[in-house]
């Protein structure tokens, strides 16, 4: 899984990206989302904030009150500091466990959405850092325009986090957003062409397309090849009896294997007599999401049916992009 943190200045256009990200394929972990739900009622981290900053932060019903608490803390450091070593942790603790599930699961691409990833925590732990960036001019228009704030308190939320200048040099991918939404659209799509590709290449290995013969299948199998290639993974093919899969499963060493009815048997032997080293699928009318665990996520080619041979599921998962 290739694990990215992405953050952003106030009014920069990361929650813009995000989204796109979100329904371009990736998994998504939303700090804020995080930060929110350890902060409901009745839990330990908002009692140690009532505890620190007053009961007056607190609304009526017992939950929150944030306009309150922005208050005490907006340009306080040494406020801000201690509220952030209160929820912080109990945020973190809680994105490691939801990093392990999707890991688990098997997903490809994981986002973390950190608008305070520099000031807060170790960048380092991620694989990828994007920063999405916009001129302090431009941010401050955006904050007038959208949240009908005055110049002096878009200022004072502009100051409250740390330059963009000392986080651009520390980020692998920088896009500036600057001009329209649909430059930036286009900024990010490459962009995450390029993260999809790195997955893939880093994470999965190759897929071995087995057919009886060149014209076996052919449509299907190049519709399954044009998906994988795309997504930046390694496809090989076989084409024969036993002993012609045999020797292309020893040489391409798969992640996966998929297989044409005519090749069925021929593959399923080879396979067997490996070890099943991989799980093996079969072209199918079945298309049940479940069982087809190597072809979950669409990259922009129609879907091709498998279905998994029996007894595989007891090898390692095989989900590909």
């Amino acid at each position: 899984m290739l694990n990215v943190a992405l953050t952003g200045n106030i009014a920069a256009g990361k929650s813009t990206v995000v989204d796109w990200f979100r329904d371009w394929g990736a998994t998504v972990i939303d700090a804020d989302v995080l930060a929110r739900e350890a902060q409901a009622p009745g839990s330990e981290v908002l009692a140690a904030i009532a505890g620190k900053f007053g009961a007056d932060v607190l609304a009526a019903d017992g939950s929150l009150d944030r306009a309150a608490l922005r208050a005490k803390v907006m340009g306080d450091d040494v406020a801000l500091s201690s509220l952030n070593a209160i929820v912080h942790p109990a945020v973190q603790q809680r994105r490691v466990e939801l990093q392990r599930v999707a890991r688990d699961r098997g997903d490809a691409i994981l986002v973390n959405d950190i608008p305070l990833l520099f000031e807060a925590l170790d960048p380092d732990v991620f694989d990828v850092i994007v920063l999405v960036d916009a001129p302090v001019a431009v941010r401050r228009t955006r904050l007038r325009a959208l949240r009908g704030l005055s110049n002096d308190d878009a200022d004072r939320m502009i100051a409250a986090q740390m330059p963009a200048e000392r986080k651009r040099t520390r980020s692998h991918h920088v896009l500036d957003n600057a001009g329209t939404l649909k430059e930036l659209e286009a900024k990010a799509r490459a962009l995450f062409l390029t993260l999809r590709k790195q997955a893939a290449g880093e994470q999965t290995g190759t897929l071995l397309l087995c057919a009886a013969d060149a014209k076996d299948s052919a449509p299907l199998l190049d519709a399954i090849a044009a998906r994988y290639d795309d997504a930046g993974v390694t496809v090989a093919r076989a084409a024969g009896k036993t002993p012609a899969i045999a020797k292309a499963l020893q040489a391409a060493m798969p992640r996966a294997m998929v297989a044409t009815a005519a090749a069925a048997t021929a593959a399923r032997a080879a396979w067997t007599d490996a070890g099943r080293p991989c799980p093996l699928f079969h072209l199918s009318p079945d298309p049940d999401p479940i069982a087809v665990r190597l072809d979950l996520r669409p990259w922009g080619h129609e879907r091709v049916a498998l279905s998994e041979e029996d007894g595989a599921g007891l090898a390692p998962r095989a989900d590909l992009v």
